[in-house]
């Protein structure tokens, strides 16, 4: 196993999301010191100094959660097989939030603008040329060109991605969505009217392959209930309703989410 350090540094360097596990307080026989700590990365132990296998799987277990809400916690911990009673603080190193992009059109612009402006990584993928430029989103992470549902099928989608559909129609969002509904997304949101929705998800409810949850979690219509009208007021509809999902919040949904 990595030492702790050499394990932290590896996680700034390639970005990605993890959990360290620091025991503030120690009751028991399993002679835990205050101090030691145990790093969780994709579920699993990448270092440790608690030296308690009992306890450092009881603290994996409860990671997982905190991970998910990318919220830090003091938690007091129990664990009956090691005699151990512990207040561990949880203090999540989220991943860098990714938005992608499905679609070049003119939402999709002012969408890219404000997303950098709260510091997310985005990604635009559109099959055409002429609208998925670096001239239209100068400020884009990366601008892909290709079949958007092939692409969207070749991409590593972790809890960090939060992937937006505004293609030109159903007839795209849909093999999209086949593509992602089942992924490790935290969140996923399609345009489109209520009714063109709604013929959408009883499609999918007529396939075995289809689960109810996947449908469920889709953000449909997207964004947040503030009456837009513009491309902009949209766009900023959109990311409000991906940072209600990131943080927790409780504004409004169109979907009624």
């Amino acid at each position: 196993m990595s030492s702790l350090a050499q394990e932290l540094v590896e996680i700034t360097e390639q970005e990605v999301a993890a959990v360290l596990a620091t025991v503030v307080e120690a009751e028991g026989s399993a002679m835990i010191e205050p101090g030691a700590k145990c790093l969780i990365r994709d579920g699993k132990v990448r270092a440790e100094t608690i030296g308690n296998a009992k306890v450092v799987d009881a603290i994996v277990r409860e990671s997982a959660t905190h991970a998910r809400s990318e919220k830090s916690q003091l938690v007091s911990l129990a664990v009956p097989e090691a005699d151990a009673k512990l207040a561990v603080f949880f203090e999540v190193m989220p991943a860098p939030p990714k938005l992608i992009v499905v679609g070049a059109g003119h939402i999709a612009v002012p969408l890219v603008k404000i997303a950098k402006v709260l510091d997310f990584h985005v990604t635009v993928i559109d099959d055409r040329l002429l609208y998925a430029n670096r001239e239209r989103f100068p400020d884009a992470d990366d601008v892909l060109v290709g079949d958007m549902a092939q692409m969207l099928k070749e991409m590593t989608i972790t809890p960090s991605c939060y992937i937006v559909l505004i293609t030109r129609g159903h007839a795209y969002d849909e093999p999209c969505l086949r593509q992602i509904m089942h992924s490790d997304a935290k969140y996923i949101g399609m345009i489109g009217s209520r009714r063109r929705i709604k013929a959408c998800f009883q499609r999918f409810r007529e396939e075995e392959k289809v689960t109810e949850a996947a449908i469920e979690r889709i953000y449909a219509p997207i964004g947040l209930d503030i009456a837009t009208e513009t491309p902009a007021e949209i766009a900023l509809s959109i990311l409000g309703e991906v940072i209600k999902v990131r943080r927790g919040g409780k504004a409004a949904s169109l979907s009624g989410r």
